[in-house]
């Protein structure tokens, strides 16, 4: 069920800070230059709000696997929404994007409400020379399967959002055979996957849980995901 946001407090700006540190610093004749970021704090898609604390959730023990039809609208305009994914391995927090993959992020939010993802595994990850085939490039986890085959979905396709950011540390993909529609499948990078093709729906950035998703490997489970109404982007 869509978890209701409870007052102000809960949200909060993010501020971006910036700071280098130098070995050596040659005053005659050069400027200074920061170092690169690291590449476990690269951003697919910048986000002004941080997502709040997971909320308490209960996963749905007898969900369904299989739709007829395509998710009418569940998401509001000019709302922002977190979404929470308990797995074995810890939450991890993901600011979706709708302003960026609405068809993403309203097929995501309905699945989710209706406890799709709760129980299925991670099937796998990236990259990989066995099991289901793996996007090229890409440093990834894989989920959203209910066969564990690669192959499987909801019943349904929708068509996918234009491409708006890149395939960085944490980004949140939709993942299928055929780039141009999605379905029930995605992928979170667990590293830099920026030199992955441009055809993947990216729906959301994680804020919260690096641990979590740095130990995630094929077998984890999706114990829940919870989606939680926030402030919009300013």
């Amino acid at each position: 069920m869509l978890q209701k946001h409870r007052g102000p407090s809960n949200i909060r700006r993010r501020t971006y800070a910036c700071s280098t540190a130098c070995a050596a610093i040659f005053v005659a004749g050069c400027g200074q230059q920061a170092a690169p970021p690291s590449s476990n704090h690269l951003a697919s898609i910048q986000s002004a709000v941080i997502c709040p604390a997971p909320p308490t959730h209960r996963a749905v023990t007898s969900s369904s696997h299989a739709f007829s039809a395509a998710p009418p609208r569940v998401i509001e305009r000019n709302v922002g929404y977190c979404a929470y994914i308990d797995t074995n391995r810890g939450v991890v927090s993901v600011r979706l994007r709708p302003e960026h993959a609405p068809s993403a992020v309203n097929d995501f939010v309905y699945l989710a409400e209706h406890g799709f993802y709760d129980g299925l595994t991670f099937f796998q990850t990236c990259p990989a020379v066995t099991g289901p085939t793996c996007p090229a490039h890409a440093t990834a986890a894989i989920a959203g399967d209910p066969t564990a085959t690669g192959a499987g979905g909801p019943g349904y396709t929708v068509t996918a959002d234009p491409v708006i950011g890149e395939y960085l540390f944490g980004a949140v993909a939709m993942y299928g055979a055929s780039p141009s529609t999605i379905g029930s499948q995605f992928f979170i990078s667990k590293g830099d996957s920026s030199a992955l093709a441009r055809k993947y729906d990216i729906f959301g950035q994680v804020t919260d849980g690096i641990p979590a998703l740095a130990l995630l490997a094929k077998g984890d489970t999706i114990l829940w995901i919870a989606v939680v109404p926030t402030a919009p982007e300013p």
